[in-house]
């Protein structure tokens, strides 16, 4: 594993920026040609796996990149039209883990195991790693961690929509299988229906039994078999 490069610049993004390529240009510049943009999406859930995404953005102009943003800021139409134009257009790969190897590892490994995976999935392995935050993968390549990259800059920008939008067709999914719950409203998170629902329900093997709301479930069912 390379370590990570230092990332100066890794503060607080400041609110309201947008997406550019300044730093995939300055990666370039220093002869780095390969540079995926890395994020995740479902740290914080109760429920379902931590998804990430690695996309490599083409060097050639693309008429729509100006319009991408951290996913967090767009609408579920928007995500689903760019989520559609970089699976086309560009070079990307997914990585998810499950609620389950979240119990077992815990949130923080999981989620660079995903976006590691993620990285993996490409087509060709990229030289230079921009991830969102502070994490560093078992990757060789240069890596720039940023804190708020998703908001500053396109092509990590471009993963977080990747990854939101595959992650809330899985959470579909898990509520197809799972009826009752909501999965395909809340996507997993701590709403206040999710909480009725779990607390009535009890919990499905979709939830993280070691984050509290879940354990809490669990404890009850528990209480209330011994009584």
């Amino acid at each position: 594993m390379v370590p990570a490069a230092p990332a100066p610049d890794a503060g607080k993004a400041p609110s309201r920026l947008l997406p550019t390529l300044r730093v995939e240009r300055a990666l370039r510049r220093e002869g780095y040609l390969r540079i995926a943009g890395v994020d995740e999406v479902g740290r914080g859930p109760l429920a379902g796996p931590v998804v990430a995404a690695a996309v490599v953005l083409p060097e050639r102009r693309l008429r729509w990149l100006p319009e991408l943003r951290d996913s967090k800021l767009l609408t579920p139409g928007a995500r689903e039209r760019l989520s559609a134009l970089v699976r086309r257009s560009c070079e990307w790969g997914l990585g998810a883990v499950s609620a389950q190897v979240i119990d077992q590892i815990g949130i923080g490994p999981a989620t660079r195991l995903a976006m590691r995976r993620a990285v993996l999935s490409l087509p060709e392995e990229p030289d230079a790693l921009i991830v969102d935050g502070r994490e560093r993968l078992e990757h060789r390549a240069r890596q720039h961690p940023l804190v708020g990259a998703d908001a500053r800059c396109r092509s990590v920008a471009a993963a977080s929509i990747v990854a939101k939008v595959a992650r809330d067709r899985m959470m579909v999914e898990l509520d197809a299988r799972f009826p009752g719950y909501g999965f395909a409203r809340h996507v997993g998170y701590a709403t206040r229906e999710h909480r009725e629902r779990l607390s009535r329900l009890g919990y499905s093997t979709a939830h993280r039994l070691t984050f509290e709301p879940v354990r809490r479930a669990l404890a009850g069912v528990a209480g209330a078999e011994r009584g």
